[in-house]
């Protein structure tokens, strides 16, 4: 269970009982520093769940767990999270610049620092480098495709462009998803919605009890 007072979100939950160690601070340059925080409040404090999205504070610290596993985390990634509301890309049906000026407006913003094991963090080296494969492989079907048609007079091989940039942009789309660990479901000034996080980690907090953000 989180811990955290239930008031609305923006009241200050320890009134006026004097100056409190403020446990969303963000984290401190050269590494990952969780803040000290009051008893009560540690370790789930600005932390919930919504069915099967992780809802948090902004500035709320992760704890030492990792969300992908449940289990103890060793490793620290910072994830630089961004999100616009999906209706803004139709803007784009009339005119790329109108939604490049809209998404630069509305795009909410957010540094995270999530926990992982040893074993997360190879599974994301190695999605990585599966990822880097298959864009060169599918890239240097393109070179190989007008090579191989200005050379044989056989202009059929030119159609291996086609693959080699459908390819290309597959494998950087697929390898974004599966690198990122959790992504951004919604975003505010304040809370980030999370997808990805695993079932066991959700089931520690408590429900997110706010209907109105």
């Amino acid at each position: 269970m989180s811990g955290y007072p239930q008031q609305a979100p923006g009241v200050n939950p320890f009134g006026d009982r004097g100056a409190v160690t403020n446990p969303y601070a963000a984290p401190q340059a050269g590494g990952y520093q969780s803040p000290t925080q009051p008893a009560a409040l540690a370790p789930f404090a600005g932390l919930w769940r919504q069915g099967n999205i992780l809802v948090m504070h902004k500035n709320a610290p992760l704890p030492d767990i990792c969300l992908k596993s449940n289990q103890p985390a060793t490793r620290r990634l910072k994830r630089n999270l961004q999100w616009h509301h999906p209706l803004i890309a139709l803007t784009i049906l009339i005119g790329v610049l109108i939604y490049v000026v809209l998404a630069i407006v509305l795009t909410k913003r957010a540094t995270i620092y999530i926990a992982l094991t040893d074993e997360w963090f190879a599974r994301r080296r190695t999605r990585m480098l599966i990822a880097w494969l298959s864009g060169l492989g599918s890239l240097a079907l393109i070179p190989l495709g007008i090579a191989l048609a200005v050379n044989t007079d056989q202009g059929e091989y030119g159609l291996l462009v086609i693959p080699g940039i459908i390819g290309a942009l597959a494998a950087l789309i697929a390898g974004q998803a599966l690198v990122s660990m959790v992504s951004p479901k919604r975003m505010t000034d304040e809370y980030i919605w999370l997808k990805g996080v695993h079932p066991e980690f959700l089931n520690r907090l408590e429900v997110w009890p706010y209907t109105h953000i």
